[in-house]
């Protein structure tokens, strides 16, 4: 789900700024800043690079979704979005963080009414922009291992993922559910004839015991 949601985002931004600015080819990759081995991940200039920093599961959604028996959990993944234009450049990187921050502005969430694309297994994704201090800042960009760029990082809510869901059909296991719905009725009729027998033993302790009297 997490790939699936950066995919969405990354087409979102590549239609977006194809039609303000004109743009021919895709601008937007999913990429780390740089390697672990110190070396720059990123295989393209004059790119917008989408990084995961950190997600987290959501706990004060009021929202508790369940679908096809399955339970929902609602993740939060926090998405850097950095404009990678270097040398003289450098405007540009300004003029695309820019449109990022306008768009998602105007597009908050993301839906499938508004988005068709969109993964179905996600219910909707919602965009709000983290504020970070210089010292945050710093600590972001040390953890990636990088110099500052020009980005902004979006905390992403309501990615949904559920749980349990089985992608590929098993013939098996359509038979031991209809095997285990079998049992399961075939134990509730036995304690219903439980049932009756202990209410037809008790009424007869009863006569027997008027019968004494």
């Amino acid at each position: 789900m997490i790939y699936a949601a950066f995919s969405t985002i990354a087409d979102e931004l590549n239609s977006f700024f194809k039609s303000r600015f004109g743009q021919t080819e895709d601008l937007v990759l999913i990429s780390n800043i740089v390697n672990q081995d110190g070396s720059t991940a990123i295989p393209e200039e004059n790119k917008v690079v989408l990084t995961l920093t950190n997600l987290e599961r959501e706990t004060l959604t009021s929202v508790n979704r369940t679908t096809g028996g399955n339970r929902s959990i609602n993740i939060n993944i926090y998405v850097l979005m950095t404009a990678y234009f270097t040398g003289t450049n450098y405007p540009e990187a300004l003029k695309f963080v820019s449109a990022i921050i306008s768009h998602f502005q105007a597009n908050a969430v993301l839906t499938h009414q508004n988005t068709p694309d969109l993964d179905p297994d996600i219910h909707k994704l919602v965009f709000e922009i983290v504020n970070l201090d210089m010292q945050a800042l710093s600590h972001v960009w040390g953890m990636l291992g990088s110099k500052y760029m020009p980005s902004v990082l979006y905390k992403v809510r309501m990615v949904t993922f559920q749980e349990g869901v089985i992608t590929t059909p098993v013939s098996l296991i359509s038979g031991v559910g209809s095997k285990a719905s079998a049992n399961k009725k075939l134990n509730l009729n036995n304690l219903a004839n439980a049932a009756a027998g202990i209410i037809a033993n008790a009424a007869d302790n009863k006569q027997d015991t008027n019968d004494d009297e």
